[in-house]
């Protein structure tokens, strides 16, 4: 038997009570829903195999909200964002954790991250500037800004290049938020 603990613990691990109190006792931190050693490092990869154990199958690919979480640059989203490829032909279980759509992506838009499959920054900004309707917020300005520079781009361009495609929905609202991300850009010292 191995005695050290995994890296992200459910209550398949340990029974949830003695989790709670090895997470008073200050030896386990939450991460998403689950806990983690205190030893263990909050980073994309324990983020990704949290998240990835919500999860009950591997087609999903972590976008938006949750890949800019896994990735360190925004909080947890309540409801963790998902993506599967449109030819994937699976079964799409209603769930008040996660939502779920699908899309068409190539595969060098992915990367995988502790054996979950998530968005590039790259393509989660450009999802991000995509995003319409009553729950996206305001505040993605800045955070489709840092998603851009962690993908090492100075500039809106490579993003803009991504929504060049024709027939993309909301491709002017689109572009006028990329507008507002390379202001923001500019602002910022280099």
């Amino acid at each position: 038997m191995n005695p050290r603990l995994n890296a992200v613990l459910s209550a398949h691990d340990l029974p949830l009570a003695e989790l709670c109190c090895a997470r008073l006792d200050g030896e386990l931190f939450p991460l998403g829903d689950f806990w983690c050693p205190v030893d263990e490092v909050d980073d994309p990869a324990r983020r990704a195999r949290a998240v990835g154990m919500l999860l009950s199958s591997p087609r999903a690919i972590a976008e938006r909200l949750t890949a800019a979480w896994i990735y360190g640059l925004a909080p947890e989203p309540h409801r963790h964002q998902f993506c599967v490829q449109s030819s994937a032909r699976m079964k799409l279980v209603p769930s008040p954790r996660l939502q779920i759509r699908e899309v068409s992506c190539p595969a060098d838009q992915l990367q995988t991250i502790s054996g979950l499959r998530v968005t590039r920054p790259l393509r989660t900004a450009v999802d991000l500037a995509r995003w319409h309707g009553e729950s996206a917020d305001r505040g993605l300005v800045p955070l489709i800004a840092a998603l851009l520079r962690l993908a090492g781009c100075t500039s809106a361009d490579p993003a803009r290049i991504l929504c060049a495609a024709p027939n993309l929905p909301f491709k002017a609202a689109t572009l006028t938020r990329l507008r507002e991300v390379q202001r923001h850009l500019d602002d910022l010292p280099v």
